[in-house]
Protein backbone atom coordinates (compact mmCIF):
# COMPACT_ATOMS: atom_id res chain seq x y z
CA UNK A 1 0.00 0.00 0.00
CA UNK A 2 2.72 2.38 0.99
CA UNK A 3 4.43 1.95 -2.59
CA UNK A 4 1.16 2.57 -4.56
CA UNK A 5 0.75 6.14 -2.44
CA UNK A 6 4.40 7.04 -3.36
CA UNK A 7 3.93 5.69 -6.77
CA UNK A 8 0.62 7.80 -7.39
CA UNK A 9 2.64 10.83 -5.81
CA UNK A 10 5.17 10.53 -8.31
CA UNK A 11 2.96 9.74 -10.82
CA UNK A 12 0.85 13.31 -9.87
CA UNK A 13 3.98 15.23 -9.67
CA UNK A 14 4.96 14.08 -13.02
CA UNK A 15 1.77 15.48 -14.39
CA UNK A 16 1.54 18.45 -12.82
CA UNK A 17 5.35 19.13 -14.04
CA UNK A 18 4.90 18.34 -17.97
CA UNK A 19 1.53 20.43 -17.55
CA UNK A 20 3.76 23.51 -16.41
CA UNK A 21 6.30 22.84 -19.04
CA UNK A 22 4.10 23.20 -21.89
CA UNK A 23 1.98 26.31 -20.94
CA UNK A 24 4.39 28.94 -21.89
CA UNK A 25 3.13 32.05 -22.23
CA UNK A 26 5.74 33.30 -25.18
CA UNK A 27 6.57 31.34 -28.38
CA UNK A 28 9.88 32.53 -30.47
CA UNK A 29 10.08 32.15 -33.53
CA UNK A 30 13.48 30.08 -33.19
CA UNK A 31 15.32 29.17 -29.90
CA UNK A 32 19.19 28.66 -31.43
CA UNK A 33 20.47 31.09 -34.11
CA UNK A 34 23.77 29.72 -36.23
CA UNK A 35 25.50 32.96 -37.70
CA UNK A 36 27.98 30.27 -39.01
CA UNK A 37 31.46 31.97 -40.23
CA UNK A 38 31.69 35.39 -39.59
CA UNK A 39 34.86 37.15 -39.66
CA UNK A 40 36.39 38.10 -36.17
CA UNK A 41 36.07 41.48 -34.93
CA UNK A 42 32.93 42.41 -36.26
CA UNK A 43 30.06 42.15 -34.26
CA UNK A 44 26.83 40.14 -35.75
CA UNK A 45 24.12 40.70 -34.38
CA UNK A 46 19.81 38.78 -34.14
CA UNK A 47 16.31 39.37 -33.31
CA UNK A 48 14.77 36.76 -31.56
CA UNK A 49 11.12 37.71 -32.13
CA UNK A 50 8.56 35.47 -29.75
CA UNK A 51 4.45 36.29 -29.71
CA UNK A 52 2.81 36.45 -26.65
CA UNK A 53 0.17 33.30 -26.66
CA UNK A 54 -1.39 33.67 -23.95
CA UNK A 55 -4.62 35.85 -22.33
CA UNK A 56 -2.73 38.16 -20.64
CA UNK A 57 0.05 40.84 -20.94
CA UNK A 58 3.91 39.35 -20.73
CA UNK A 59 6.49 41.27 -19.54
CA UNK A 60 10.28 40.42 -19.44
CA UNK A 61 11.46 40.77 -16.19
CA UNK A 62 15.42 40.14 -17.07
CA UNK A 63 17.18 39.51 -20.15
CA UNK A 64 20.56 37.60 -18.74
CA UNK A 65 23.76 36.64 -21.32
CA UNK A 66 25.80 33.94 -20.24
CA UNK A 67 29.28 36.17 -20.64
CA UNK A 68 30.17 39.90 -21.07
CA UNK A 69 30.77 38.98 -24.95
CA UNK A 70 27.09 38.40 -25.45
CA UNK A 71 25.04 41.77 -25.50
CA UNK A 72 21.05 41.76 -25.17
CA UNK A 73 18.28 44.58 -25.45
CA UNK A 74 14.63 43.37 -25.25
CA UNK A 75 11.35 44.85 -25.25
CA UNK A 76 10.89 46.72 -21.98
CA UNK A 77 6.56 47.35 -22.14
CA UNK A 78 4.45 44.79 -21.74
CA UNK A 79 3.53 42.70 -24.31
CA UNK A 80 -0.28 42.56 -25.27
CA UNK A 81 -1.98 38.80 -26.25
CA UNK A 82 -1.61 37.74 -29.33
CA UNK A 83 1.37 40.66 -30.06
CA UNK A 84 5.02 40.73 -30.80
CA UNK A 85 8.31 41.24 -28.95
CA UNK A 86 12.32 40.67 -29.43
CA UNK A 87 15.04 40.02 -27.98
CA UNK A 88 18.08 41.81 -30.06
CA UNK A 89 21.44 39.79 -29.15
CA UNK A 90 25.01 40.83 -30.60
CA UNK A 91 28.00 39.05 -30.18
CA UNK A 92 31.14 40.61 -30.32
CA UNK A 93 33.27 38.14 -32.31
CA UNK A 94 36.27 39.28 -30.10
CA UNK A 95 37.88 35.53 -30.08
CA UNK A 96 38.61 33.34 -32.80
CA UNK A 97 36.76 29.84 -32.99
CA UNK A 98 33.65 28.53 -32.39
CA UNK A 99 31.20 29.86 -30.00
CA UNK A 100 27.65 29.24 -28.25
CA UNK A 101 26.52 31.56 -25.47
CA UNK A 102 23.01 31.34 -24.11
CA UNK A 103 20.74 34.44 -23.44
CA UNK A 104 18.19 33.25 -20.27
CA UNK A 105 14.94 35.21 -20.65
CA UNK A 106 12.87 35.47 -17.02
CA UNK A 107 9.05 36.72 -17.75
CA UNK A 108 7.58 38.52 -14.45
CA UNK A 109 5.41 35.24 -13.85
CA UNK A 110 9.14 33.07 -13.28
CA UNK A 111 9.20 31.52 -16.78
CA UNK A 112 12.84 30.89 -18.32
CA UNK A 113 13.38 30.36 -21.50
CA UNK A 114 17.07 29.80 -22.82
CA UNK A 115 17.95 31.07 -26.11
CA UNK A 116 21.24 30.58 -28.10
CA UNK A 117 23.79 32.07 -30.06
CA UNK A 118 26.72 29.93 -31.69
CA UNK A 119 29.07 30.81 -34.83
CA UNK A 120 32.80 30.67 -35.73
CA UNK A 121 34.72 33.73 -35.60
CA UNK A 122 37.78 33.38 -37.92
CA UNK A 123 40.58 35.13 -39.05
CA UNK A 124 40.33 37.43 -41.66
CA UNK A 125 43.72 37.14 -44.44
CA UNK A 126 44.41 40.44 -46.03
CA UNK A 127 42.15 40.47 -49.11
CA UNK A 128 40.12 37.06 -48.46
CA UNK A 129 36.89 37.57 -47.20
CA UNK A 130 36.68 33.98 -45.34
CA UNK A 131 32.98 34.31 -44.35
CA UNK A 132 31.86 33.97 -48.25
CA UNK A 133 33.36 30.48 -48.89
CA UNK A 134 36.08 28.89 -50.02
CA UNK A 135 38.05 29.12 -53.60
CA UNK A 136 37.65 26.15 -54.60
CA UNK A 137 34.22 25.77 -55.43
CA UNK A 138 34.78 28.48 -58.28
CA UNK A 139 34.56 31.60 -56.49
CA UNK A 140 36.80 34.19 -57.62
CA UNK A 141 39.15 32.43 -60.70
Amino acid sequence: MRYLFLFSLLLSLTTVSFAQGNSSKVKFNKLEHDFGNQPQGKPVTYDFEFTNVSNEPVILENVQASCGCTTPTWTKEPVMPGKKGSIKTQYNMAREGAFRKSITVTTKDGESIVLYVSGNAIVQKPGVDASEGSMIGGKGE
